[in-house]
């Protein structure tokens, strides 16, 4: 089973279904689809309308990967999560 990063399951965000579905996949994405994640369009907006506020971004980084369980997005969830 996948381990919860700490500031994931605190974070309030998630749900205890949430954090089990995130717990459900097989393995963590590589480091490289990781950092290619970065460069999509939605996601690189994200990033860059927050920058110098660390704790705003980690947020809506959650909140983005919240959408993407919603839509049995996990691998794409983790990326986000990951970044």
């Amino acid at each position: 089973m996948i381990e919860i990063p700490t500031f994931v399951s605190e974070s309030n965000i998630f749900t205890a279904e949430e954090i089990s579905k995130l717990q459900s996949v097989a393995q963590l994405p590589e480091e490289k689809e990781i950092d290619a994640y970065q460069y999509e369009p939605e996601i690189q907006e994200l990033l860059n309308a927050f920058i110098g506020d660390e704790s705003t971004r980690l947020t809506h980084q959650l909140l983005k990967a919240k959408e993407l369980i919603a839509r049995n997005e996990l691998s794409n969830a983790w990326k986000v999560i990951l970044l």
